[in-house]
């Protein structure tokens, strides 16, 4: 991650596939991932972690980006990828503009894929993507 705030924290990785054919752009695919990992950590506990799977698909790639942090309300899910939306605990977490996921979401888009999150407070977050392969 190259943040060293975050140095400590975990983040696993799964793939059931030993290599993976998608064709991206690698500066805004590291753009994209680095914000939706970082928002995990932001918004989370000190022992939050993070994994990042790739499960097997032969008609897509599909990527989730999961924690076992505090999770969200359905509102603040509803929202989440709006311009400018920082969630509901602003006053505690004052850092950021709200902006790191819009732009996950517009680089995953531009790329032809499809963005999606899951949430159960207390349990954690779950960002679902998928890119139709051809």
């Amino acid at each position: 991650m190259n943040t060293p705030e975050y140095e400590t924290r975990s983040i696993h990785f799964e793939s059931e596939e030993e290599t993976v054919m998608f064709p991206f752009d690698q500066m805004l695919f590291t753009r994209a991932f680095r914000n939706l990992i970082i928002n995990d950590f932001v918004h989370g506990e000190e022992h939050t972690e993070v994994t990042v799977s790739i499960p097997a698909s032969k008609t897509a790639l599909k990527i989730e980006v999961a924690d076992n942090g505090k999770g969200m309300s359905a509102k603040a899910v509803r929202h989440l990828f709006d311009r400018y939306y920082r969630g509901t605990n602003t006053e505690q977490k004052p850092e950021g503009t709200g902006l790191g996921l819009a732009i996950a979401k517009g680089i995953i888009d531009l790329h032809g894929g499809v963005i999606s999150v899951s949430s159960i407070p207390n349990v954690g977050t779950a960002f679902q993507i998928e890119f139709l392969i051809s």
